[in-house]
Formats: structure tokens, C-alpha cells, sequence
């Protein structure tokens, strides 16, 4: 989305408030958590953009964090809220930090910008990082029937289908906590309106193509929180969902050499 700055502008309005995001970290903030009780423990956002999610864990006592974005907007945007932000390319995060360790990593929706290969060498890269049992936490858009206008908008060049994601994620510096499709309840509603949206690209030429992030009137906003709370403490299968969360332990028997 380097290219794309506009969108940063757009996220950083609406992401404090915006039910998808709420709802996306309040899982960040679930897995944490169950992690640790402690406040302190040591947090990198991987791909930070505007910082919505530090900001949303920083009101909830959480202090020692640091993120990096590769986009100048992004990380404008974050040192205005005085958060611990610098540029940096997540194909390069072992340079970045090198000699660091962090308790918890989280990359929400960014590696879909690079190549598979890219992203096992960063999941290597995390388990250098991590401290032993450290959390790796990891938000990706996945199933192509999920593709609307958003995606050309913002640059996502793939969605990932469940193989691709169990073959990614098949490493042995890691075990896998959690793997979950989400929002599940309100796939239908997604995938209608995405699917009205390829269909008007198809017949209608020069269709203007824009970002699809805004801020619903507060009563909608309220209840697609609500539903997609429900859906995610009380929905046990989900089959689908627009996006996967993937929570991962560092795996300490299994280092690489």
C-alpha cells in the first residue's frame, strides 16, 4: 500500500472506531492476554501502518511497543501520535532488530504484498526474534471469492486459500495455537456486496475504483461489532470467512540450526 498513501490517511480516520478493526484487535488484544498477564511485555508491530492497533493496545496499559511501516505516510502518522515507529520493509525485519527479542509479533494483513518465499523467510525471522515461547500472530485475507474493489484499491495481490496457508505455515520453529476464519456470521452480506462489485468492474468501463473504508452510521457500526463479537467467542466452526487469524507459539524444542 506503500504506493497507495491516501489509504493511510483514510485508515487512520476511520480505524479507532471502524467495527473490523475493533473486532480484529480485540483478537490481538485476546491473544496477548492469554499470553501474559503483564502489561509490559515486549510488542513489535510487523507493517504498522497508521498505528491503529498499537494506539487501541497502548489505551489498555500495554508501554513497551515498537512497529515499522515502509510507507513515510504511515510512519508520519504514528510519530504524530507519538508512538515508537520507524520505516522499514517487513522483508528486511531481521535487519531492523537485529539483536532484539520481543515476547509478541504481529503482522496484520501486509503479507499478502510479497512473494511466498518472502514470507517463510519472515516467519523464520519472527522465530529468530521471538524470545522462547514467544507469540506470533499473523491477520491475512483469504479465498479469492472474497475479492472486491478493496483489493485493487489497497494492492492485495492475493487472497489465500486454506492449502496455501497450511503449507506456509507447516514450520517447525512454530506450533500453531489458533487458525480461524472470521467474520464468519457476516460472510454472506461480504460476499454478495463483493460480488456486486466485480460484476459492475466487468460491465461498466472505466469504473472509478476506491477504497471501501468507511465509517457506517453508529447503530450499524454498533451492531456489526456486536455480531461479529458473537461470532468469534461463541461461534466454535467457522467454514469461511473473508479473513484467517493465525496464532502461533514459538516452538523451543525445535530450533533451527
Amino acid at each position: 500500500m506503500k504506493d497507495r498513501p491516501n489509504e493511510y490517511y483514510k485508515m487512520a480516520e476511520v480505524e479507532m472506531n471502524h467495527w473490523w478493526y475493533k473486532s480484529l484487535h480485540f483478537q490481538v488484544l485476546q491473544q496477548l492476554m492469554i499470553k501474559s498477564k503483564s502489561k509490559k511485555i515486549k510488542i513489535l508491530d510487523a507493517g504498522c501502518g497508521s498505528g491503529g492497533l498499537m494506539k487501541y493496545l497502548e489505551a489498555r496499559g500495554y508501554e513497551n511497543m515498537k512497529g515499522f511501516d515502509i510507507s513515510d505516510e504511515a510512519v508520519n502518522l504514528c510519530k504524530k501520535e507519538y508512538l515508537k515507529v520507524i520505516k522499514g520493509d517487513i522483508k528486511n525485519i531481521a535487519s531492523l532488530y537485529e539483536g532484539e527479542r520481543f515476547d509478541a509479533i504481529i503482522s496484520n494483513d501486509n503479507l499478502y504484498f510479497i512473494e511466498r518465499s518472502e514470507i517463510t523467510r519472515f516467519i523464520d525471522d519472527c522465530a529468530n526474534l521471538l524470545e522462547p515461547n514467544g507469540l506470533l500472530v499473523i491477520n491475512l485475507p483469504c479465498l479469492e471469492i472474497f475479492r472486491g474493489i478493496h483489493d485493487i484499491s489497497v494492492g492485495i495481490k492475493k487472497r489465500f486459500s486454506k492449502d496455501e496457508i497450511d503449507k506456509l505455515f507447516n514450520n517447525k520453529q512454530f506450533l500453531i495455537l489458533k487458525k480461524i476464519f472470521w467474520p464468519f456470521l457476516l460472510s454472506p452480506a461480504i460476499l454478495l456486496i463483493r460480488f456486486l462489485q466485480r460484476i459492475r468492474i466487468y460491465l461498466i468501463a472505466n469504473t472509478k475504483v476506491y477504497s471501501d473504508i468507511s465509517l457506517p452510521s453508529k447503530m450499524i457500526n454498533f451492531l456489526l461489532f456486536k455480531i461479529t463479537y458473537f461470532d468469534l467467542n461463541y461461534i466454535r466452526y467457522r467454514a469461511f470467512g473473508s479473513s484467517i487469524l493465525i496464532v502461533m507459539k514459538k516452538n523451543i524444542l525445535n530450533k533451527k540450526v
